[in-house]
Formats: structure tokens, C-alpha cells, sequence
């Protein structure tokens, strides 16, 4: 995995933005959904964390979530790509928050559910969403919040997630190992074989399709010019793909 440096450069303290806007403000402003969709808090039953996890309230609470409302395949499915992005962070030799990428990785797809999932934002957006909720919920600051709203909401982004936080990187890496097999060859078979005899891809390969499919098949528009696509493509009859191309000629404005 390669990290690329950030350039850091200001303007002038309190720098505005472009003319007739507002001065920057100090800290994060979120951007927040109109309908809310509530987070619950799982039964005490299921909050206990599986062997390898970071034991802490919030990770407890996360499993609990997934082993409450999720299914076997993505309680499965998010462990495992954990497991891949810690392992990815260990490599960098890099100091990076085990707790929230464990977090990342539980909420990346409950956006998926029927219980997580908006009328027409993006699943990933959803899943963003809850887990926003749930970390302002434990007084989680801001900076951290953030951070696994950006994870989350880009894990199935490319060419985005390198320029951001390393958690970001992490998450956008562990999905794309268990999803697409990136990085397969390289990656401690030791640990392949643990981590997958631990939680197991059953039916991985089609039931993590049919997954996907059900999380916005009744919103197949949050999916255009998304990787998503090409699974409405795949299951749904007659689906006709978005086309950038037609959409820039069909632009009701004239060649000057």
C-alpha cells in the first residue's frame, strides 16, 4: 500500500470563501439528512465482540448492532474485512484507530437493511449516516466522526480513499480484498486462512450480489455512475444504465 504526502498550505487566518459567501468556520460543519433514520441501541445479549476485536463500549455496541439486525453473511463479511485492514495498517507501520476502523467496518453496509436504508441516498451514505449517529450518541469528537463518515460513505469509491485519512485507506482496502480479491497474493495466507475459517464466505460470492441488489433495488437512481450499476445491470430486466455521455449533449443548455 502506498501512502501519498499531503501538501499542507493556508491562506490567510480566516480566509473567505468565494465572494458573497461566509468566512470559514473553525471545525467541522456536517451536512445532515432530512429524515432521520434512528440507530437503536442492541440488546445487552448481543453485545460482546468476537475473538481479535478491540473490547471496548463502543465496539461492543457495534457487534451488537450487526448480530442484532444484520445477517450472517455481512456479520460474516465485516469482520473480515477488519481483519484485512488491520492487518493493512500493521504493514504500514503507521499509528492508525483500531477502535473506529472496527466500527467502519461493522456500519459499512447496514445501509444495505431495510432498517438503515434512506429513500434515495446512496446505501453508502446511509451506512455514513448511522454511524455518524452512533458516535455522536457517545460524545465521539468531531475530527473522529469524520473520519468514519469519510470511510464509510467511500468504500466503494476509487482513487479517492489514499488522499484521506489512513483509516479511509483501510476500510477502502479491506472491502476491496473480500469483495474483489485486491491484494489476495500478497496477504499473510496464515492469517487468510484464520480469519476466513473464523467467519466463513458462504455463498459469499452470490449472496453479497443479492445483498447489494436488495439494499437499492427500490432505489436503483442512487446507484448511477456507481459500481453499483453494473449489479441493477446484472439483475434487473430491461434495466437501461445511465450514460454520462448522453446526459452532457442532452444538457438543455446551447453551444455558445
Amino acid at each position: 500500500m502506498n501512502r501519498r504526502p499531503f501538501s499542507t498550505s493556508t491562506s490567510g487566518a480566516g480566509a473567505a470563501a468565494a465572494e458573497g459567501g461566509q468566512s470559514v468556520q473553525a471545525g467541522p460543519t456536517f451536512r445532515r439528512p432530512k429524515i432521520i433514520i434512528p440507530v437503536p441501541t442492541p440488546s445487552l445479549k448481543f453485545q460482546r465482540v468476537e475473538d481479535g476485536v478491540p473490547e471496548t463500549q463502543l465496539t461492543r455496541e457495534a457487534t451488537g448492532l450487526l448480530r442484532e439486525f444484520s445477517t450472517p453473511l455481512l456479520f460474516n463479511h465485516s469482520h473480515r474485512v477488519f481483519f484485512w485492514a488491520n492487518e493493512l495498517g500493521r504493514q504500514t507501520r503507521e499509528k492508525f484507530d483500531v477502535e473506529l476502523l472496527f466500527i467502519c467496518a461493522a456500519f459499512h453496509d447496514l445501509g444495505l437493511l431495510k432498517k438503515f436504508s434512506s429513500a434515495a441516498d446512496r446505501f453508502e451514505v446511509d451506512s455514513a449516516n448511522a454511524v455518524r449517529q452512533f458516535l455522536e450518541h457517545h460524545g465521539v469528537p468531531d475530527t473522529r466522526i469524520q473520519t468514519a463518515w469519510d470511510a464509510i460513505s467511500l468504500h466503494t469509491t476509487p482513487g479517492i480513499a489514499q488522499y484521506k485519512q489512513l483509516e479511509v485507506e483501510l476500510l477502502f482496502n479491506g472491502v476491496g480484498l473480500d469483495v474483489l480479491g485486491i491484494g489476495y497474493e500478497p496477504f499473510p495466507e496464515d492469517l487468510r486462512k484464520k480469519v476466513v475459517a473464523q467467519f466463513p464466505r458462504i455463498d459469499f460470492k452470490q449472496g453479497i450480489a443479492k445483498a447489494f441488489l436488495g439494499g437499492f433495488e427500490h432505489k436503483t437512481q442512487s446507484t448511477e455512475g456507481t459500481c453499483n450499476e453494473d449489479i441493477c445491470s446484472h439483475f434487473i430486466r430491461n434495466y437501461k444504465r445511465s450514460n454520462f455521455y448522453e446526459q452532457i449533449q442532452n444538457s438543455p443548455f446551447q453551444n455558445s
